[in-house]
């Protein structure tokens, strides 16, 4: 065995290293949707590597989207019932609108510094990636469900249900976004080359974050009764000063 050999067996494996270790030995068998959303929670690297050899990529979206619309639909019917009628009906509709719709707005936002930037990926693989943690989000959030259930059911306190969608909400974007940056991780593993910048990266997440917040805004009421659209314009900040009075 050589030098340079015997050093990487002697040297101990890097947290990252061993990611990509770990990454590089889970397959995606395919088989649809739901065992789509099995693999994005404990094995994503065989996903990855389709994406990053723009594999099945048809296939992989439309199950992300599916993914992401049903589990985002069905925390939003618990966000609903909160006071049951047709607010369950229409948070549920609401729901994947302000997370897919947040996610795609920011998209082209997210190609094009990239490419500004060198990276080789292309559209379709920076809307797959993001798919990607649009679905991680939603699997999320529908772990939350019955947490969020009971607490809808058995309380009357808006000011508290509203804070603790909130935290969900901000503990599934959490997890979706560092997804995105074990993908970013990954990516450049097997591409040799920063496919996602990790400062632009961080740029796009507050983007997202922002636009996020104030698409919830656009589109309330969610938990209390009311229309569906209210076509009144105003800032997400406004409402959090109001609250804070």
């Amino acid at each position: 065995m050589s030098e340079a050999g015997a050093e990487r067996v002697m040297r101990p494996r890097t947290p990252e290293e061993a990611l990509f270790e770990q990454l590089d030995r889970q397959s995606n068998e395919g088989g649809g949707p739901l065992r789509l959303a099995g693999a994005l929670l404990r094995a994503p690297g065989g996903l990855l590597r389709d994406l990053s050899g723009s594999q099945r990529m048809v296939e992989h979206a439309l199950s992300l989207l599916a993914i992401a619309v049903a589990f985002c639909a069905a925390y939003g019917a618990v966000m609903g019932l909160y006071r049951p009628g047709l607010q369950t009906l229409y948070a549920a509709l609401k729901i994947p609108i302000v997370v897919l719709g947040s996610a795609l707005l920011c998209t082209p936002t997210l190609f094009v510094f990239n490419a500004v930037g060198g990276s080789r990926l292309t559209l379709a693989q920076v809307v797959c990636l993001v798919l990607s943690m649009t679905a991680t989000i939603s699997l999320i959030l529908v772990a939350f469900a019955p947490i969020a259930w009971f607490f809808g059911v058995s309380t009357e306190g808006f000011g508290f249900m509203t804070f603790l969608h909130v935290v969900v909400f901000g503990t599934a974007a959490g997890f979706g976004l560092k997804a995105m940056e074990t993908s970013r991780r990954y990516l450049r593993h097997l591409d040799g080359s920063d496919a996602i910048g990790p400062g632009l990266l961080l740029l796009w997440s507050v983007l997202l974050v922002l636009v996020g917040l104030q698409m919830a805004h656009h589109f309330r009421p969610i938990i209390v009764p009311g229309p569906f659209y209210l076509g009144e314009r105003g800032l997400f900040l406004e409402a959090v000063l109001r609250l804070w009075r």
